[in-house]
């Protein structure tokens, strides 16, 4: 008995079959260009590059090729080690991110992302002075830049790693808060923390110095101390005073 074949099932089989060929074909030829085509040069984004002036293009391409002994511009891409040419670029710690990776044009693309610090540290223990960045990282100052940012001093940072802690928490907060509000970032050049935590002020205006305790109750004790800033400094005058606590809840004690 003669079958009749079925046009349409066995179009639409060709019409698979073409389709996969197509793609296996795609994926072998992708992978040729990608294993031996060679870099045309390297691209370097840099975030935030408007915020920080800690490093530059120039100096992540010394770095990314070991200042200029290992050419990557010109070399198969199947002969560059992405993850150890992000490990030379974090050699720089001012840096907090690096990404490198091949694009589609044919470049190698570095990506990186600066530290952006809300503090500097002024270290009583024999360590150079560091920046704190938002999460609480350290990291170095830079010879090249120098960010206009609120101080840090006193025996709480000795031997201090980080403000990582869940402890330096309410602290790193702290910093923030002041860092986000134009007016205190603007009067408060300096925090002084004792070994217990406690800090004390040292405002740009003004001769007296400010007892804010341990970081607690915070945005209470900044408003107080706005009140006072704003209301009674203008009306006293703003050399009265040699000593201001906002340490105690519900008070501004003025000396």
């Amino acid at each position: 008995m003669e079958k009749k074949v079925n046009f349409k099932k066995v179009g639409r089989w060709v019409m698979a079959g073409s389709a996969l060929i197509a793609v296996v074909l795609l994926i072998v030829f992708s992978s040729n260009t990608f294993s031996t085509d060679r870099c045309k040069k390297i691209e370097i984004k840099i975030k935030n590059a408007n915020e920080q002036f800690f490093i530059d293009k120039q100096e992540i391409e010394n770095l990314a090729t070991k200042h200029g002994s290992d050419q990557l511009t010109g070399r198969l891409f199947e002969k560059i080690d992405l993850r150890e040419i992000e490990k030379r670029v974090l050699k720089n710690k001012q840096i907090k991110s690096c990404q490198v990776f091949r694009g589609i044009e044919g470049n190698l693309n570095i990506d990186i992302e600066q530290h952006i610090p809300v503090a500097r540290i002024l270290m009583s223990d024999g360590r150079e002075d560091v920046y704190v960045d938002n999460e609480g990282y350290f990291f170095p100052l830079s010879e090249r830049y120098s960010a206009r940012i609120i101080l840090l001093s006193g025996e709480y940072f000795r031997n201090l790693p980080s403000l990582k802690q869940q402890r330096q928490e309410n602290l790193l907060n702290f910093i923030n808060l002041i860092n986000d509000d134009n007016f205190l970032k603007a009067q408060f050049t300096q925090l002084d923390i004792n070994r217990a935590g406690n800090i004390t002020i040292v405002p740009l205006l003004g001769k007296h110095t400010v007892e804010f305790g341990e970081p607690e109750n915070i945005q209470n004790r900044l408003n107080r101390l706005k009140i006072f800033y704003k209301q009674i400094l203008p009306v006293q005058g703003w050399d009265t005073f040699s000593h201001v606590s906002v340490k105690y809840d519900g008070q501004v004690v003025c000396k």
